[in-house]
Order: structure tokens, then C-alpha cells, then sequence
């Protein structure tokens, strides 16, 4: 990786045109509202690399400012529509709740390879018993995630949206904790200890977000509530992380962990759950109490409940609510961008004319992509989008 000119910790003027950010902002309203849009809006995130190595974004914050400096300014450059500009802490915030209760993180030699938990902090189910109070203003690394948003709020145009701390379902994050054996045999044996755990990490995952919130201020500057790079409609700021739906049944995954990620959607605001897949419980994904509006998956762990999705967040979603569900469909940074733009035709093919699927594609900044190949890709998919639109029931 060749060396990039340092950027110092200080307020930025980027080249953002204030009106372009809106209308992106309003067509994605839009599309929330099933209201005619010309084109399904495409979303492009290129990676953190960007001059940086990807350990160093999330352990520097020096090459973490940089980083995110370089990210919008290359997209601005190559991305002709649909990008909201967003700047996020990024921390491993995954990990954020277990890593403020004194998991460990593992760092690969791998410079461009993302961490995970080193060691189960929990072996023993007494353990779930004594898992400490967690402070995020001083446990973990939350304090400098906290210090991160205070550099985006303070360093960063007011049009450059923030993404703030994921904010996981408490089952996700117990069993982060857990040694995994221990984890699904507690389901079991051990009901009433998952839920005292749950309760504890529900409680210390509404500190973080409130502690967030209070850093920014404005509950509108967030992109939404959650570290996903997405910009979200007002009404519907939060993203629950519930991969752990993807590898539990569909009746422990009602008893543990949809009462808890309730609680959190009904605290802040309403929004979506993010399940890579597969799909067990689709009819629930949609409800006024607390508002929950729809998924945000991945294509390659949910191609074989497109059906499904279809139907339950199309016309049964739309017998029961008077309304449609909405669809985030990510496409991970190792695809080819040919596969990228036949996955988006599947979409449309499987999910017009009732429901609309939005695709979120990662994209890698390690110099194995040019700037004409991004926006050439950009106008691949947004021939598809349009098209998708001209199929739709708005």
C-alpha cells in the first residue's frame, strides 16, 4: 500500500452538495413509504482501507480520521447519485457490550482482518450470575468510541450523516460471551440464567446508545442507530444485529431473544432487525408494537427465503398493518461486481411488484478497484434499479 498524505484531527470541508444529499434522503423516504421512486436506490461502501490498513482504522484514531476523510471523498467522486455521506466510529463494534463486561479481542497478523473474541468470558453458567455492572463512558473500548463520535460530530459537515455503536440483540451479545457448547446447552438447562444475562446486557445496551445519543445531541445526525454505513428514514433510526436468529431455533429465538431486541426497538424509536440468514421467522418481522418495518439481510444466506420474504412483508404484511415491509439486501466485499449486479436481477425477479429490496454493496479499498470501475458498476446497478422501479406496485 502505497503512503498517503497524513490528515490531521481538525474540521473538514468536503465537497458535498447539501441539495444532492437531500434528494437522496427523499428518495430513500420515499421507497420506505412504497411511493413511486425512477429507480431503487443503489448504496456503495467502499471499504476502510482507503490509505490505511484496516487494524490500523480500528485501533488509530489518527489513521481512523484519515480513513474516513479518504472514504467520502472517494465517494463523492465515483458515486453519481444515492450516497449519503456517513462517517462511523468504526470500532469493533460488534463486540462493543462484551468487550465492556472484559472479553478479550483477537487480532489476526493479517493487517486487513477484522477481530473476534479471543476467549469465552463465561465457561461456567454460574459466570452469567457474575458478569459486572459496565460503564461505557470507562469500560471496554466505548470510551473511545464515545471520543470518536465527539471528533465526527465536531470535525465533519453538518450533511455528513454518523453511524453510531451497533447495537446487537441481547442473545447475540450473551452469547458472545459464552462459550459456544455452554451457550445452546443454558437454552435448555439453564433458561432462567440466559434471561438474567439477557436483562443485564439489555439494560447496559441501552446505556451505550444513550450514551451516544448524548454525544451527538441531535437524534437526526445519526445515519441510524447502528454501525451499518445506511442512512434510515426519521421514524426508523434502529437496526437490531440479530444474527443470532440465524443459529437458533425458531422458539428459542422467541423466548430469549425477540423480547429483549423488542424492548430496544421500542426504546429507540422503531426500525429493522439484521439477520444474515437463514430466515425462520419472517411473520414476525413486521409489527406496530414496537414499530418494526421490515429486514436487512444477506442475498447469499437468504436467496432460499425470498419467497417467503415476499409474501410476509408483501401482502400478508400489508393485510395485517395496512402497510408493506422493507428490504436491505447486502452483498459482501469478496463477490465479483458481475455477481453483484445479477444477485440485484434476482432480487427484483423474486420480490416485484410487492416488495422492494434496497442493495447494500461492500466494496474492498485496497487498490484491487479502480474509480471508472466503481462508477461503471454503480450504473450497472442502477439500470437494474430502474427497471426494478418500473416493476413495482407503489
Amino acid at each position: 500500500m502505497s503512503e498517503a498524505k497524513r490528515i490531521e484531527i481538525e474540521p473538514q470541508v468536503l465537497d458535498t452538495d447539501p441539495g444532492a444529499v437531500e434528494q437522496a434522503k427523499e428518495t430513500m423516504r420515499r421507497v420506505w413509504r412504497c411511493e413511486e421512486v425512477d429507480h431503487v436506490p443503489v448504496l456503495i461502501d467502499i471499504g476502510p482501507e482507503c490509505g490505511e490498513t484496516i487494524v490500523a482504522a480500528l485501533r488509530d484514531r489518527d489513521a481512523w480520521f484519515a480513513s474516513s476523510v479518504r472514504r467520502i471523498e472517494r465517494s463523492l467522486r465515483v458515486l453519481p447519485d444515492d450516497y449519503v455521506p456517513w462517517v462511523g466510529p468504526p470500532w469493533a463494534g460488534f463486540f462493543a457490550v462484551p468487550a465492556m463486561f472484559g472479553a478479550a479481542l483477537w487480532w489476526e497478523e493479517d493487517p486487513n482482518a477484522w477481530p473476534a473474541i479471543r476467549d469465552p468470558l463465561v465457561k461456567e453458567v454460574d459466570g452469567l450470575y457474575e458478569l459486572p455492572a459496565a460503564d461505557p463512558h470507562r469500560d471496554g473500548f466505548m470510551p473511545e468510541v464515545l471520543a470518536r463520535l465527539e471528533v465526527a460530530r465536531d470535525c465533519f459537515p453538518a450533511d455528513v450523516s454518523i453511524c453510531g455503536v451497533d447495537m446487537t440483540s441481547p442473545l447475540g451479545d450473551v452469547l458472545n460471551l459464552m462459550d459456544q457448547t455452554l451457550f445452546f446447552v443454558s437454552l435448555k438447562r439453564h433458561p432462567e440464567a440466559i434471561h438474567h444475562a439477557c436483562e443485564l446486557v439489555t439494560e447496559t445496551q441501552v446505556a451505550v446508545q444513550e450514551a451516544a445519543l448524548e454525544v451527538l445531541g441531535d437524534r437526526e445526525r445519526f445515519a441510524a442507530l447502528s454501525l451499518w454505513p445506511i442512512w434510515r428514514p426519521e421514524h426508523a433510526k434502529v437496526l437490531v444485529s440479530d444474527d443470532v436468529a440465524g443459529i437458533v431455533g425458531p422458539v428459542a429465538w422467541e423466548r430469549f431473544d425477540k423480547p429483549y431486541a423488542d424492548r430496544l426497538m421500542a426504546r429507540f424509536g422503531g426500525g429493522l432487525t439484521h439477520n444474515c440468514g437463514p430466515q425462520h421467522s419472517s411473520r414476525l418481522l413486521m409489527q406496530d408494537d414496537p414499530p418494526t418495518y421490515g429486514l436487512n439481510c444477506s442475498l447469499r444466506y437468504s436467496r432460499d427465503d425470498l419467497a417467503t420474504l415476499r409474501d410476509e412483508l408483501g401482502r400478508r404484511a400489508e393485510e395485517r398493518l395496512g402497510r408493506r415491509g422493507h428490504l436491505e439486501v447486502m452483498f459482501e466485499r469478496h463477490l465479483p461486481l458481475a455477481d453483484m449486479v445479477a444477485g440485484f436481477r434476482e432480487l427484483a425477479d423474486a420480490l416485484a411488484p410487492d416488495v422492494v429490496a434496497v442493495p447494500y454493496c461492500q466494496l474492498p479499498a485496497d487498490g484491487s478497484l479502480g474509480d471508472e470501475e466503481i462508477t461503471s458498476f454503480y450504473g450497472a446497478m442502477r439500470a437494474v434499479g430502474e427497471e426494478y422501479a418500473s416493476r413495482m406496485r407503489w
